[in-house]
């Protein structure tokens, strides 16, 4: 339906680069009348959908796998297998660059000096991701033989860790390909396609390990891992071309602000990423095997909730960023505090249920001995609960232009968990007494930082705190253009536009 003049949305300067236009043409068109909103957010729903269904379905196969993993191996065998795989993580960690925070934000401003700017930008960080993803395979391969040879790691679990490092390796640049959907606004077709590959995979290496065991069940992990990188990143490239044309001619020049943004992005994904890894790899270091995997059954809870709640921080970016960059200090509190109690109420009521019915799935689900824990794996579910009330806070940061303070918040918890599990191996001499005072510890620390998060929220959105549409974090935002341009360019983080913020 044409759209009268006194019904048509006016111009919105953060609409400059919203959606991806292909080879140049301009996109508004479809968006603008009195139906656009409607398709906006039927769209959105749709997108949203399929990110959801795809991280729930991945964390049930893997939490599938973990219990026939468990289930076959034992404790202890299925404890070396999670340790190996915990090294393997901590060593791209170190040294993976993380390049997919990068292009999401870089690509659409690249593409905006003219047609295939954009995908030649592209696909050079892809480039050197795979490089990277490359040479830190290699040197981890070669550290794990050379340790094996000193005697620092034994020959049993050295057939487990070369599988292992290399299966990490071959997975290193999906976030890449991740950031190319993207980029291309087909993020529901990304997630389709997270879930025809976690199924095959977990087909495969169930398979692999009834058949030939943990080592087994390691080389069937690489190879389902190699496969999937190469079917995502293929269609991303394919994606990113048909948005933004063919590779422009000339060199590429890195865009200003890339370095400064990938060092502080990167540094954050580390610590984030390493919280969990480093746990695993240190309770197998203090506390053995049976440690790894009594605390791996208590996480998977808080896990598929944690998963079910991780793409409203998606969703909320462009809002959040858009509404910093015009000064509108009430819409960002407005969000959090609706996100809060929304997030908030859906946890209480997984917490209750958690109360009355973990204690015996997890004997059904991995085995009477385990119920022991049932009472750690509630607790660590209240934790996920809290910490999903605060679930706008992995995005609020870098979406008002204070990035390093998620930087901050992760590198203290991280320590923090790890000191407190130190601290517990030393203390209590039962497995099962670790696991569940770790659980009350862990529970008190997520308390701590979720009220310090909204400290943090009241600091940012104060009248005080220089959030104005002058200040905003398109002017003083990493290669940002100033002005309108600059809010549009901030609005291209993480999983940009997927709920654009009509009015």
């Amino acid at each position: 339906m044409r759209a009268t003049p006194s019904t048509a949305r006016p111009p919105d300067p953060s609409d400059a680069g919203a959606r991806p236009a292909r080879h140049g043409r301009s996109t508004q068109g479809p968006w603008t009348g009195r139906w656009g909103p409607y398709r906006s957010w039927k769209r959105h729903l749709r997108t949203f959908s399929s990110l959801t269904a795809a991280s729930q379905i991945e964390a049930a196969l893997s939490f599938g796998t973990t219990v026939t993993l468990v289930r076959l191996a034992g404790s202890t065998k299925a404890g070396e297998v999670l340790l190996v795989q915990s090294m393997a993580s901590i060593w791209f960690l170190l040294w993976d660059p993380r390049l997919e925070d990068a292009q999401q934000r870089y690509v659409p401003m690249e593409q905006r000096r003219g047609v295939g700017h954009g995908t030649r930008l592209y696909r050079r960080l892809v480039a050197l991701d795979v490089l990277a993803g490359l040479l830190t395979t290699v040197v981890g391969v070669g550290a794990a033989l050379g340790a094996a040879a000193l005697g620092w790691v034994p020959v049993e679990r050295l057939w487990l860790l070369v599988p292992a490092v290399l299966a990490a390796g071959a997975a290193t640049p999906s976030g890449s390909a991740s950031a190319g959907f993207a980029i291309a606004e087909r993020l529901s077709l990304l997630g389709a396609l997270r879930v025809a590959l976690a199924a095959v995979g977990c087909l495969v290496t169930l398979a692999a390990l009834l058949t030939s065991g943990t080592a087994g069940y390691l080389v069937a992990t690489l190879i389902s891992g190699l496969v999937s990188t190469v079917v995502l990143m293929a269609v991303a490239c394919r994606q990113v071309r048909r948005t933004c044309g063919p590779p422009a001619a000339g060199p590429v020049t890195m865009p200003p602000g890339l370095v400064p943004f990938l060092v502080k992005s990167s540094a954050a994904g580390s610590v984030s990423l390493a919280s969990d890894s480093g746990v695993s790899l240190l309770a197998g270091l203090l506390g053995g095997p049976t440690l790894v995997t009594y605390l791996k059954v208590v996480n998977a809870p808080g896990r598929l909730f944690g998963s079910f709640l991780n793409p409203v921080a998606s969703q909320l970016y462009p809002r959040l960023a858009r509404a910093g960059a015009q000064g509108r200090r009430e819409a960002v509190l407005r969000d959090a505090v609706r996100c809060s109690t929304l997030a908030g109420g859906i946890g209480l009521v997984a917490v209750t249920a958690g109360v009355c019915l973990l204690h015996p799935l997890i004997g059904v689900v991995y085995g009477p001995e385990y119920t022991t824990v049932s009472a750690a794996a509630v607790v660590i579910l209240a934790a996920a609960a809290l910490r999903g009330a605060v679930v706008w806070s992995k995005v609020l940061p870098p979406a008002l232009g204070f990035p390093g303070i998620r930087l901050v918040f992760l590198t203290v918890e991280g320590v923090g968990q790890l000191a407190m599990l130190a601290g517990v191996t030393q203390v209590c001499a039962t497995t099962s007494c670790r696991t569940l005072v770790w659980a009350w510890g862990l529970l008190g620390l997520v308390a701590l930082s979720t009220a310090a998060w909204f400290v943090v929220l009241w600091h940012l959105t104060r009248p005080t705190s220089g959030l104005s549409a002058a200040t905003g974090p398109g002017t003083v935002s990493y290669g940002a253009v100033p002005g309108p341009a600059g809010a549009a360019g901030k609005a291209t983080g993480t999983f940009r536009n997927i709920l654009r913020n009509r009015r």
